[in-house]
C-alpha cells in the first residue's frame, strides 16, 4: 500500500460523495481521511487514501476519471503521492481568528498577509455572510497554528493595525478559549 492525495471539484449534486467514495471501494483503496465542503453549488473534497502498491498513481487517476463519466459525475479530479511532510516541526499553538465587517476587495489578502509575513500557517478558513449578500457584512474564521517564535500579542497588534486599515473588526482566541466561549449549552 502507498498513500495518495486525492481532490475532486465540481459542480455539486446529490450522490457524489457516493459515487467517489464507491469508486474507491471498487479500486480497494481505503479512504483514509477526507474533507469536503460545499460553496454555493461547487463540490469540493479533498481525500487522504491507502492505494495497492499494483495500483499506479497514474492508473488511480484514469479509473477514477472515467468511474465518474460512466457515473454522469461532472468533476475534476487530481492525484498525487502523499508524503506526509508537514510545513513545521508541530510546535505550534492553535488560535482562532475571526474577522468581520463590511465585505470589499482584498479582505482576506489583507488578513492573510499578516499570517504569511509571521509564518502562520491557516488550518481552516471559512467566510460567510451572514445576513445574506444584500446586507454587504462578511464574517471569516481563521483556525491558524501560531509557532511558538510567534509573540500572540505581537501578532494580535498587527492584526488590529490591519483590520484598522480594512474598516473591520478582528478577534484572535486560544481555541481552548474560544470553543469554551461558544460551546452551545443544552437546556
Amino acid at each position: 500500500m502507498y498513500k495518495a492525495v486525492v481532490s475532486f471539484l465540481g459542480r455539486d449534486c446529490p450522490g457524489i460523495v457516493h459515487a467517489v467514495s464507491s469508486l474507491m471501494t471498487e479500486l480497494d483503496c481505503n479512504i483514509d481521511e477526507v474533507s469536503q465542503t460545499i460553496l454555493h453549488s461547487e463540490f469540493a473534497a479533498i481525500l487522504i487514501v491507502d492505494v495497492p502498491k499494483a495500483l499506479a498513481l497514474e492508473t488511480l487517476h484514469a479509473k477514477l476519471e472515467a468511474g465518474l463519466k460512466t457515473r454522469n459525475v461532472d468533476l475534476a479530479v487530481t492525484t498525487r503521492l502523499f508524503d506526509g511532510v508537514k510545513w513545521n516541526d508541530g510546535a505550534a499553538e492553535p488560535f482562532v481568528v475571526t474577522v468581520d465587517g463590511p465585505d470589499r476587495p482584498g479582505l482576506i489578502s489583507g488578513i492573510t498577509g499578516v499570517f504569511a509575513r509571521n509564518k502562520v500557517n491557516i488550518e481552516n478558513l471559512k467566510a460567510v455572510m451572514p445576513g445574506g449578500k444584500s446586507n454587504g457584512q462578511a464574517l471569516i474564521v481563521y483556525e491558524v497554528a501560531l509557532p511558538h517564535h510567534v509573540d500572540p500579542a505581537a501578532l494580535r497588534a498587527e492584526l488590529r493595525a490591519a483590520a484598522d486599515v480594512l474598516q473591520v473588526r478582528v478577534g484572535m482566541q486560544h481555541r481552548d478559549i474560544f470553543e469554551a466561549v461558544h460551546r452551545v449549552q443544552p437546556v
